[in-house]
């Protein structure tokens, strides 16, 4: 049995189409996008966190200096509570790192450095008197500070780096969470267009045809006759229609 949809029916079956096609793209880009901007918020909020990290870690690292330097010029130890306060901020900022920030990457060196920096102060402090302490500031201390805030820059850097590459392959994302939508567009426009050309096939010629060799029998009495494929509401019109003028036809010549 063969199943003959009306014109109702075909055009309401590519609408549908057309619909489901552009709501199942929608969906995707959806998500993409939603994946999108977790990945964008998670990378801004980690690279906040190594940032302000390392913010903390430099300006405890500059306290003790302070500390140090100023012990040194007025010779007073009054000024280690000063240090003690600044290797306090250290401690409290680098174990505060370690529970929010998720890249821990460069920390080692950090903590490293801190252990020769801490060691080199200690060193000086129990022996302070016997020492030429500007000498000893200029050099041996000098690289103990170089070498604990090159790590916590380098920290900073890194922290660049990766959000860097992060940025890059969120782009790609962006990129893939866009292509469902324009992959459905394009679709849509190719259906829109083979829908027209069907509609223009199937439909509106076999009715400029009808309606031609319509007038062409009320004007010259030429027989009605269109070749229409299919069992659909344009050919009932075309049977009806040829049933009318051979009515008309036969009453004429009776």
């Amino acid at each position: 049995m063969k199943f003959n949809m009306g014109i109702k029916g075909k055009i309401l079956t590519g609408f549908v189409a057309l619909g489901l096609l552009l709501f199942f793209s929608s969906v995707i880009s959806f998500f993409q996008l939603n994946k999108l901007s977790y990945s964008s918020h998670s990378m801004l909020e980690s690279s906040f966190k190594n940032t302000e990290s390392a913010k903390k870690l430099l300006d405890a690292v500059q306290e003790q200096n302070t500390a140090l330097l100023q012990m040194i010029i007025t010779q007073d130890r009054k000024y280690d509570s000063l240090l003690l306060d600044g290797r306090a901020k250290f401690n409290s900022a680098f174990n505060q790192a370690q529970i929010t920030v998720r890249d821990l990457q460069g920390f080692d060196s950090i903590y490293r450095a801190n252990l020769a920096y801490n060691y080199t102060i200690n060193e000086f402090l129990q022996d302070s008197l016997s020492q030429n302490k500007v000498n000893w500031y200029a050099t041996v201390y000098q690289d103990s500070f170089a070498n604990l805030t090159a790590s916590i820059k380098n920290v900073m850097i890194s922290t660049q780096r990766i959000m860097d590459t992060k940025a890059v392959r969120l782009e790609d994302s962006a990129y893939r969470a866009t292509m469902p939508g324009l992959i459905a567009l394009l679709i849509a426009i190719f259906i829109v267009m083979i829908f027209f050309y069907f509609v223009n096939l199937y439909y509106i010629t076999p009715i400029l045809k009808i309606s031609d060799a319509l007038q062409a029998f009320l004007d010259s009495r030429v027989p009605f006759k269109v070749n229409i494929e299919g069992k659909d509401e344009v050919f009932r019109l075309k049977e009806q229609n040829e049933k009318l003028t051979g009515e008309i036809k036969n009453k004429r010549n009776e």
